[in-house]
């Protein structure tokens, strides 16, 4: 963990997650009626460094006016290993009792921690460390922390508690900010204004990163005077009312209109959640089934256990393999198939090669890549029909949108649990006319669609989309417009120079 603090122009540096010891006091700090802050030694020289210590100063660690922070991003169970059983259990002990005690004083910075990453613990940090009426934190965080569900408490704690100034993602080759890692991240900049003083959120996406210090200072002054435009990316305003409740999607688009349009679409009223209209689910089957990669031997399931995009070229498909459950894992295996199901949903995709998100298969099955979706409270035929409508829907424009403002740990290579399934827009049978998308099903599921990059030249595609705009009532036009839009996207058309 990097941190540097500074106050009143002098920086105190250092680099231990020993600092994670000092939030209990910090917070309770602000409260001494609850509890005293202590400060030791050793804490202080972690936190802090050996200068100021060695030179006898007792470092106050509160009221800072910058803090610029890169904590751990390791799953607990990853960064804890190294330690064994016992080292494990220590630290979760630890763990347990820092987020007790900030529960007692602080029940909004608590609910703000995941015990999944130790990281989260460092949120509540640094608006214990900063000055409470002004200050500066800057602060690395995952992609995934600024729009998983599971980060959405954090991000509301944090819009809370500061304005969310700026927010700036890396489209360019290079996705991250940090060395030595393959996590796509965000660097996140926020100030202390008193609520009513507070702007929207800047969310910057640079399409190139700076390759030198001089670079570096000339995208950061071209982000503070709103020049950023072209040659380094491009920036759009999000409402600082969506930031407040968690919603920072727009870090996932370089084009702010496209982010604004899929923010939009899922307002339609001829749409509706697709956890609304179906049953989703489930989203793997490689922990009851036998992978058929490893044991060919064929049995009673039927699955589609890849995304080969050089092979899923069409909408129509056969299941790929026929295979039997792991062992002592048959009835497991019997609940699953019950949810098998003709229409499967790609949970995991590669933006810029993927042709098909949906497919409509001869039998039930159920999938490894791809989850299952069975429309609630239709007849039979009708849920057919209704299923085949919404694969052509998933696979027009409008469901391209749904992917792409809906990923999850990347921003290239996404994986859709079922909560994220669940969000997108589908039309509802009782409010959208699906005769264009079936009758577009049966004209063009044989067809061969091309990789998204090339979407734009694809008459599949646009046929697709002809069909969903009337299906729904959206303009023809625009739709072609968001088509060659998403088109230009650096994580679906690749990246540039870096």
């Amino acid at each position: 963990m990097h941190l540097h603090a500074m106050k009143h122009g002098v920086d105190d540096t250092g680099a231990s997650a020993g600092s994670l010891e000092l939030i209990p006091d910090l917070i309770a700090s602000r409260k001494p009626d609850l509890l005293s802050a202590s400060r030791t030694m050793e804490l202080a020289r972690d936190f802090v460094g050996a200068r100021q210590v060695a030179g006898g100063e007792g470092p106050n660690l509160q009221d800072m006016d910058v803090v610029l922070m890169n904590p751990p991003f390791s799953i607990n169970t990853d960064s804890g290993s190294k330690f064994g059983p016992e080292g494990q259990l220590a630290m979760r002990k630890r763990e347990d009792e820092i987020l007790d005690v900030i529960n007692q004083h602080d029940p909004a910075a608590a609910a703000a921690i995941t015990r999944k990453t130790i990281r989260t613990f460092f949120t509540p940090l640094t608006d214990s460390l900063l000055h409470p009426d002004k200050g500066v934190l800057a602060m690395v965080w995952p992609f995934a922390a600024c729009v998983g569900s599971t980060g959405a408490a954090e991000r509301r704690f944090l819009a809370d508690r500061f304005e969310v100034s700026v927010v700036v993602t890396s489209h360019a080759k290079q996705l991250n900010f940090s060395a030595s890692t393959s996590i796509h991240e965000c660097l996140v900049v926020c100030r202390r204004k008193i609520k009513r003083e507070r702007n929207d959120t800047l969310f910057v996406a640079l399409t190139r990163m700076p390759a030198t210090a001089d670079e570096a200072i000339k995208v950061a002054d071209a982000i503070l005077g709103g020049r950023l435009e072209g040659e380094w990316g491009r920036s759009c305003r999000w409402p600082r009312e969506r930031v407040e409740a968690g919603d920072w999607s727009a870090c996932q688009w370089v084009d702010g209109d496209l982010a604004e349009t899929a923010h939009n679409l899922p307002r339609h009223p001829a749409l509706r959640p697709l956890g609304d209209l179906a049953d989703v689910g489930p989203a793997h089957v490689r922990s009851v089934m036998r992978n058929p990669l490893e044991d060919p031997s064929s049995g009673p399931y039927r699955v589609m256990w890849q995304h080969q995009t050089g092979v899923r070229r069409t909408m129509r498909a056969e299941c790929e393999f026929s295979v039997a459950a792991e062992r002592g894992k048959e009835r497991a295996a019997q609940r699953a198939n019950a949810k098998a199901s003709r229409l499967l949903i790609a949970n995991k995709l590669r933006t810029n090669t993927t042709r098909v998100s949906a497919l409509f298969l001869a039998t039930p099955a159920l999938g490894s890549y791809w989850t299952p979706v069975r429309p609630k409270g239709l007849p039979k035929g009708e849920g057919l029909a209704v299923q085949q409508a919404w694969c052509a829907w998933l696979n027009s424009t409008p469901g391209i949108l749904a992917f792409m403002h809906n990923r999850g740990r990347t921003l290239t290579y996404s994986d859709f649990m079922p909560n994220k399934l669940k969000l997108f827009s589908a039309p509802d049978p009782a409010k959208a006319d699906l005769a264009p998308l079936n009758a577009a099903y049966k004209s063009l599921a044989g067809q061969e669609l091309l990789p998204w990059p090339r979407m734009d030249e694809c008459p599949v595609r646009a046929a697709l989309d002809e069909a969903a705009a009337d299906a729904v009532g959206l303009d023809r036009d625009e739709v072609s417009d968001w088509r060659r839009q998403l088109a230009q996207e650096p994580t679906i058309r690749g990246h540039g120079e870096n």
